[in-house]
């Protein structure tokens, strides 16, 4: 636990910074329910010893800033002396009516009094009125320390989760929804507060992985080695590179149970898997055009299983004889994922593919290893839907991309 030396010094730093840097305040008003929020100047721990007649004269004056009747309360506390709890009665009126300097002079009045439990509140009080979010957090919490009973005491982690936790939650929404710079703005104002907190800082660095600043975000992860979310956040920063290998790496470092590292392991495998192919499959994969043989050969080399699943008899096609891609044709044709002209002898490697002979095969594919078939997007679909789109005219890597984004959240 942090010393009570320490901590007034942290506050002293806070108050020195904001001094002489508070503009002006809005009232904090008094109700005729005989509520403020704000605590009795005589109130908890830290309150100077006073003789009885001040003490009563502050009572009254405190009673009647209640009612709403700051000029009586004003007399009282003027009549009090100068005495702590008097002067902590006089900024509490000034706050109410919104005057100029007030949140300086009880910073003032808070370094001069560091054991004054009702001051600290009042200043966080003051803080937050005039939108100096540190202030108020640093106040309430030294507050909380010297009066750790409620309601006051709790006044410190009220703020932290208005102003922390809700802004982590409200940056993950607007991140989820793609609005990467308010989700941005969120998150600078949680790092003014709380710059240790990690998992705002990990979603500042997956926001900037998913914006394409990778640099940046890989010196935020630097900070959390040892974090399974840093990992699987290090893993996509290395498949964004193409580094495949260190992918994997960081992937199968993860626990077993956490959630998307079997489907981002096997997509790096399968990414890596692909980097060593021969010539001709890397030539099909970066078609912008494909044919039926490019597509074959796409199918079969990001879906490798499929060459060890039994099939039917394949039947003579003349025209793959010399194809680079006969192994692979060979194996869809077995399998039925595409359809050779058995009456002809012929395949067509050369001939353009159609868009349904493409979800079809994919389709196909997919079922042979007990996977869900993809959902195909529609006219009315857009970005994020969760739907699978391969433009026109198919290109390998739209398939490969399409198989490798339906394969995500499946088992190893």
């Amino acid at each position: 636990m942090m010393s009570s030396g320490n901590s007034r010094q942290r506050l002293a730093v806070v108050l020195a910074a904001v001094l002489s840097a508070i503009v002006l305040a809005q009232p904090i008003a008094a109700d005729t329910g005989g509520r403020l929020d704000l605590p009795s100047p005589l109130a908890g721990p830290g309150v100077t010893p006073i003789k009885k007649a001040q003490r009563k004269k502050i009572e009254r004056g405190w009673r009647e800033l209640l009612a709403g009747d700051p000029a009586e309360s004003l007399k009282r506390a003027i009549r009090a002396g100068e005495v702590a709890p008097a002067g902590l009665l006089l900024l509490q009126i000034h706050l109410t009516q919104g005057e100029t300097g007030t949140t300086d002079r009880l910073a003032a009045f808070c370094e001069k009094h560091p054991e004054y439990a009702a001051a600290w509140i009042t200043l966080s009080v003051a803080a937050e009125a005039v939108g100096s979010e540190v202030l108020a957090l640093a106040a309430a919490r030294r507050g909380a320390e010297l009066w750790p009973e409620p309601p006051w005491g709790d006044r410190a982690a009220d703020i932290y989760r208005r102003w922390v936790d809700d802004r982590v939650a409200e940056a993950r929404k607007l991140f989820d929804s793609g609005d990467f710079s308010a989700a941005l703005d969120e998150l600078e104002a949680v790092d003014a507060l709380d710059p240790e907190r990690s998992d705002a800082l990990l979603l500042t660095a997956e926001i900037f992985v998913a914006d394409g600043r990778i640099d940046v975000a890989e010196g935020l992860l630097e900070r959390f080695p040892d974090d399974p979310d840093a990992q699987f956040l290090a893993g996509e920063i290395a498949e964004r590179r193409g580094d495949w290998q260190s992918a994997m790496e960081n992937y199968s470092s993860l626990p077993t149970d956490y959630p998307g590292r079997n489907a981002a392991l096997e997509r790096a495998q399968i990414r890596w898997r692909l980097a060593l192919l021969p010539r001709y499959a890397r030539a099909s994969m970066t078609a912008e055009e494909l044919t039926r043989g490019d597509l074959a050969v796409v199918l079969v080399s990001v879906l490798p299983r499929l060459e060890t699943l039994p099939g039917g008899v394949v039947p003579v096609m003349s025209d793959i004889v010399d194809y680079p891609g006969q192994r692979e044709i060979i194996t869809v044709v077995r399998l039925g994922i595409m359809d050779a002209d058995r009456r002809g002898h012929l395949f067509y490697p050369d001939l353009p593919v159609t868009m349904g002979t493409v979800r079809e095969a994919t389709q196909r594919s997919r079922a042979l290893l007990g996977r869900p078939a993809p959902v195909w997007c529609t006219q009315g679909d857009v970005v994020g839907s969760g739907c699978t789109s391969i433009p026109s005219p198919p290109s390998g890597g739209a398939v490969i991309n399409a198989v490798l984004d339906s394969m995500s959240g499946a088992g190893p």
